[in-house]
Formats: structure tokens, C-alpha cells, sequence
């Protein structure tokens, strides 16, 4: 390039280019420094005006600007009067629920702004398809299950990003935004909270109603036959959400609850009834508290919980667990958990005897034989006429059992399950494996409306544990197959066990096919009734049955021949009161 020519300009700065805009040029060279002396050498070698392009750049920017300035003012004036909008916070249920039908909406795959979100999959919520590509690819080199491999193959989801979008549905347009704020940070939880904000075009919210609604159903034909499982959260979050959500499980089988089957069609009648729509009204109209209680009592692995989980799964409810022993679990917690529940739900509190529950004897000292003294007489009367104490000054104060320490009184407790402004509409029960060390007043009629005692394994109910266990008359009681070693498509770690001669013959007998214990319906029937025929009645409960059994799941030849090697192990451990 020839610089020659720049000895030949002159710059006169103390006046504007006069082939240049003065007020343009003046106010450029005001906002960038040395704007006037780049623009008059621009135009001496180029003989090209450069304030022009400034200016005309300046203009589009501030057209473009007042634009987007003046369609978010008319679309704000817009959405103010011709819209209607939903919003949902994320304590909510619904929120989830939304949050999953949109990122299966076609929003997703067309949006160029997503979430990335982790997801958590259980093998019950994979459909057959996936599940046998899944399991085709899973194992190591030594035909070992590894972990690594099965969950790089679920995918991430994603969900629309904080903003807002567009999608169609039912041929109307919806406006969905995800917006977050702010929490003033406290002791008690400093996490953000998220709103969804959902608008159409109108000023009725039927339209929005309508999409919520086709949006529950859809949650309720995803989750069909499931059951979700809810359980306090921590306590540094109990503020803001009382109840998480820690899983959502297959439906139990009222077929796989080893209880005498008048005694569970009694129930489910019972239930039933109450549930009802009508059966409100008519608890209303008679002045009755609309409560339905029951106690499920018997020794531990008799199937208690169990049966609450199957009955919830009948009736399309979510179960809401409570232990009282939980640490950090106040009176005021209760009250607020009780009341956070939703209309119908059922509400499980398990191991109601080792709560410790205070009341005025237990404070008293004990008397010479082990039984507690009299109550004192500055205790509290409760409903039902019983002293109780007032709360400790400091938290874990005497309770029932050495050494057990609980914040919560009977007297709270009562007031929480039927007080005067307890939740009405849920299913309580209670389980124990101790019925006579309840209080009467937990357990009287209009708290505890029907007892039911489970018991050790009768000779009908290990015979039905076998054949369930054996059945192959649906997929879910099939044994789950064994996998055949393959070798991986896609390179992967070395195995943690090494190529020694030992490991490489417990490698050998690692991936050595079991033998096929096949037999016919017809077949089974007797085995299940030489089976029960070994187990004597009321000594073993289903549990311990079923854990024999399931130690030889695909072996049902092998159990009935190792059954009484088995009984007469457990004998002697319980006579030498051993654990192992």
C-alpha cells in the first residue's frame, strides 16, 4: 500500500468535514474520541463518507430498539386485556406434571432454548421395548452387570428453559413461561422458587382449564397402575414444602398380601364405602367427622405395609408416610404436614408403639414392680379425660421406652388425627407390631374405626407364597431371565478382576448358565402343597418365607427339598436367640 499519499493531507480539526453532516459528525466525534480525524482520512484515501454508515447504523439500532420497546408495551397492554394467564408455583403437584407433558410436546425438539435435566428411571417405568434393548447391552466383557454402561444409555430430558415460548395445542395457541425469584435468604431454606405462567388469547381461562385437565389425565394414563410415595422433607425445607416425593412405584397386587381374604375384602368394602363421593354428604348431614381410621397390628413381616400399599394402589391414591421417631419432627410440623395433605390420599403411620408418647404417668417414677405411679395431678386434660403433660422445656424429654426420645405429646398427636381442625377426607392407618403397648385413648372407637390382626403365615398362605413365587402365568411372576454374556459394541473399562488363573475360574463359574427348572402348572399345585405341608402354621411369617424362596427363585425343586434343612436351621436360631 502506498502511504505516500498521507503526506499530502491536511486535517483541519478546528471545523466538520463540509461534505459531512455537521450535527451527526459533532455529536460522533463528542461520544468516540478521535471519530473526526479516522472519518477525514477515511474520505481522503476513499473518498467514501463513513458518517453516513455511522448515522445509518444508529438509525436502524434505534428503530430497532423503539420497536422492541413498543411491541413489549403493546403486547403487555394486549396480554392485559384480551388474555387470560394460569400460574402455578412449584410446590404445587401440577407443576411437575405440566413440566413433563411439555418436554413430551414437539416444543421441545423444535426449541432452541432447553434444560438438560438428569432422569431418574426405574425398570418399572421402562416399556417392554425399551427395557430388552436396555438389557441386551448391559453387561462387561465377563458378563458382569455394570452400572456405568445401563445409565449412559437414558438419555437426558429436556425441558423448556426459564423465558418464555409458544406451542399449539387442540388448534389454539398457548404461551408458556417459566419464570424464577428470588427467595430472601433465611436459616431456613435460601432456594429459589419457580412459576409457570400459562396464557391464551381471550379473556375466559376455560381454554387454560381445559389443557390443565387433558394434562392431569394424561399424568394419570403415563402413571397408571402406579402408586407415588411421600414422605416429609428435610427440615430445612419443611417451610416451604411440607411433603417429597421420593418415589412412585408399581401398584401392589391385592393377590400378593398374605391376609385371609374375608378379612381384605372387608376392608376394601369399607373403604370403598367411605371413599364415595356420597359418603360425605351423609357424614356432613349426621354431623360426623368425615374420618376413616384403621390399626393394622401383628408380629413384623406379616405384611402390614403391604396391604396399605395395595389398598392405595385400588383405589388411585398416593400414600403419605410418617415415622414419629423422625429427628427434628415437632407437633407444629405435624399439624402443618396433616394439613398440606391433599383431599384424598392415604396416610401411613408406621411403628405407632415406638413412638414414645409422652403422657403424665410416664413422667412419674415407676413403681417397684415396673409400673408406672398414678398421674400427677397438674397434668392437662385432654378430649378424652386424660392428663397429659405440657411439652419439655428441652426436646427428647422422658419418655415411654429407655432411652427413646420424641418431640411430639399423645395429646398433640390426638389433636392432629381428629382435633378440631384436622384434615378430613384421608385414609389413616396406623401399623404396630405391639398392640398392647397403644394407649386406649389412640385406639378408641372414631380414631381407629377397624382393627386388623395379621398373623404368622398360616399352611394356605405358604402355599400360596410358592406358587406365586413359581407362577408363570404373567410376565410379573415370572423369574427375570438370564442375561447371556456378550461382547460389548462400544469399548469399555477394563473389568476390576484380572486375568489370574483363580479369577479366570471364578469368571467360569460367574458366566455358567443355571439349569432350567421348568414345571407345569399341574405339577406346581402339588409341590406348593408338600411345601406348605412342611412349614408349620404360625411360626414363620410370609416374610421369612418368601426370603427362603426368593434365594431360589428359579429353582422350585431345589426349595422343596432345602425347606426342611431350612426350618429346622431357623428353629434352633430362634431357641439359641441368634440373629444369624
Amino acid at each position: 500500500m502506498d502511504f505516500s499519499r498521507l503526506n499530502s493531507l491536511k486535517f483541519d480539526l478546528g471545523s466538520a468535514n463540509a461534505t459531512l453532516p455537521s450535527l451527526p459528525s459533532t455529536l460522533l466525534d463528542a461520544l468516540i474520541p478521535g471519530y473526526g480525524i479516522f472519518s477525514q482520512v477515511v474520505f481522503r484515501l476513499l473518498g467514501f463518507d463513513i458518517g453516513l454508515l455511522v448515522s445509518g447504523c444508529l438509525v436502524v439500532i434505534g428503530l430497532a430498539k423503539g420497536g422492541q420497546y413498543l411491541y413489549h408495551r403493546v403486547y403487555a397492554i394486549f396480554a392485559s386485556y384480551f388474555m387470560s394467564s394460569v400460574q402455578i408455583e412449584d410446590e404445587d403437584q401440577l407443576f411437575r406434571q405440566v413440566v413433563e407433558w411439555i418436554a413430551e410436546q414437539n416444543m421441545t425438539r423444535v426449541s432452541r432454548d432447553l434444560m438438560a435435566v438428569t432422569k431418574w428411571v426405574s425398570a418399572y417405568e421402562d416399556s417392554d421395548e425399551e427395557q430388552n434393548a436396555k438389557d441386551e447391552d448391559v453387561l462387561d466383557e465377563s458378563g458382569i452387570f455394570n452400572y456405568e454402561k445401563w445409565a449412559s444409555n437414558i438419555p437426558p430430558r429436556y425441558e423448556p428453559n426459564f423465558g418464555s415460548n409458544r406451542f399449539w395445542h387442540a388448534g389454539r395457541m398457548f404461551t408458556f413461561s417459566r419464570t424464577k425469584k428470588e427467595k430472601p435468604r433465611s436459616i431456613w431454606n435460601s432456594s429459589d422458587t419457580q412459576f409457570l405462567v400459562i396464557q391464551c388469547v381471550g379473556r375466559s381461562t376455560e381454554p387454560i382449564k381445559e389443557l390443565l385437565n387433558h394434562i392431569k389425565r394424561w399424568t394419570l394414563t403415563k402413571e397408571h397402575k402406579m402408586t407415588s410415595v411421600y414422605r416429609p422433607a428435610p427440615k430445612e425445607e419443611r417451610r416451604d414444602c411440607a411433603w417429597d416425593r421420593q418415589s412412585c412405584r408399581p401398584s401392589r397386587p391385592m393377590s400378593t398380601v398374605a391376609l385371609d381374604q374375608e378379612q381384605k375384602a372387608k376392608i376394601v368394602m369399607d373403604i370403598n364405602e367411605y371413599l364415595h363421593p356420597a359418603s360425605a354428604r351423609w357424614y356432613a348431614a349426621r354431623g360426623i367427622p368425615y374420618r376413616r381410621g384403621y390399626l393394622f397390628h401383628g408380629p413384623p413381616g406379616t405384611g402390614k405395609t403391604s396391604l396399605s400399599f395395595a389398598l392405595a394402589g385400588i383405589f388411585g391414591l398416593d400414600i403419605y408416610c410418617i415415622s414419629l421417631m423422625e429427628i427434628g419432627l415437632t407437633e407444629s410440623d405435624l399439624n402443618k404436614l396433616f394439613t398440606t395433605l391433599p383431599r384424598r390420599c392415604i396416610v401411613l403411620l408406621e411403628d405407632i408403639d415406638s413412638a414414645g408418647l409422652r403422657r403424665t404417668d410416664d413422667a412419674s417414677e415407676a413403681s417397684s414392680d415396673g409400673t408406672p405411679s398414678e398421674a400427677s395431678s397438674d397434668g392437662t386434660p385432654s378430649e378424652d379425660g386424660v392428663k397429659v403433660d405440657p411439652l419439655p422445656k428441652l426436646p427428647g424429654a422422658a419418655l415411654r421406652g429407655p432411652g427413646i426420645k420424641s418431640l411430639i405429646s399423645l395429646s398433640g398427636l390426638l389433636n392432629t388425627i381428629d382435633g378440631a381442625a384436622s384434615h378430613e377426607g384421608r385414609v389413616l392407618i396406623m401399623t404396630t407390631n405391639h398392640p398392647e403397648k397403644l394407649d386406649p385413648a389412640l385406639i378408641r372407637p372414631g380414631r381407629v374405626d377397624l382393627q386388623v390382626q395379621f398373623t404368622l403365615a398360616t399352611r394356605a398362605q405358604s402355599r400360596d407364597i410358592f406358587t406365586r413365587m413359581y407362577s408363570s402365568t404373567s410376565p410379573s411372576a415370572s423369574p427375570p431371565p438370564q442375561p447371556k454374556p456378550s461382547r460389548p459394541s462400544t469399548p469399555i473399562a477394563q473389568p476390576a478382576l484380572s486375568s489370574t488363573p483363580e479369577d479366570e475360574a471364578f469368571l467360569e463359574l460367574l458366566t455358567r448358565e443355571p439349569e432350567l427348572d421348568v414345571v407345569q402348572a399341574a405339577q406346581l399345585g402339588a409341590m406348593a402343597d408338600e411345601f406348605a405341608s412342611k412349614i408349620p402354621a404360625g411360626r414363620f411369617s410370609p416374610a421369612e418365607i418368601q426370603g427362603f424362596l426368593l434365594t431360589r427363585k428359579k429353582e422350585p425343586r431345589r426349595a422343596l427339598a432345602e425347606v426342611e434343612a431350612w426350618r429346622d436351621g431357623e428353629w434352633r436360631r430362634t431357641g439359641e436367640k441368634g440373629r444369624v
